[in-house]
């Protein structure tokens, strides 16, 4: 009887890419869709099953409409998960400066001469993959609040011009640069 070969285990065939690629853009569809729903029921003060419904239906087209745009920028952002802090800074200031920005308001009624002050703040130098994340991530916390808000932003030279109507703490300004 002659000798049998052993079994051999069929050669692994590759997956083939686009399939991962295409989940992927699903993914990211899916959560600009979902960001595009949220921000849409954020800004209603009431949320009725219509709303619900034209929110889904329209948040659809921008997710993809996002996806779209990135791929069209070549935008690839790499946060950094120390970011996350800025957020606790960002909580107080929401109400303070909202109580600061009334009292100016009631001040101003009088005088009529309100005209803030610019600030450039030079953000910390990032590897290039983090520089363009970083920019959003600031300008986004930055401009969250009722007194301040990003007039300009130079990716470039990592700067930003910030517009402040009132000061005081916390100061994200100085909380981006960290």
């Amino acid at each position: 009887m002659p000798e049998s070969e052993p079994l051999r285990e069929p050669a692994a065939t590759p997956t083939p890419a686009w399939p991962r690629r295409a989940l992927l853009a699903a993914l990211e569809v899916v959560w600009w869709w979902a960001a595009a729903v949220a921000v849409w029921t954020l800004t209603l003060s009431s949320v009725p099953d219509q709303e619900l419904v034209a929110a889904a239906a329209c948040g659809l087209p921008c997710g993809i409409a996002a996806r779209a745009g990135r791929k069209a920028v070549a935008g690839s952002w790499r946060p950094r998960p120390g970011w996350a802090a800025w957020l606790l800074p960002l909580l107080a200031a929401v109400p303070v400066d909202t109580v600061r920005l009334l009292l100016l308001t009631m001040r101003q009624l009088r005088r009529w001469n309100a005209e803030g002050e610019l600030t450039r703040v030079r953000l910390p130098a990032e590897p290039p993959d983090v520089v363009a994340a970083r920019h959003a991530a600031a300008v986004l916390v930055v401009s969250a609040t009722p007194g301040t808000f990003v007039v300009d932003s130079d990716l470039e030279e990592g700067t930003l011009v910030i517009h402040n109507l009132v000061s005081g703490w916390p100061q994200l300004e100085q909380v981006v640069r960290r």
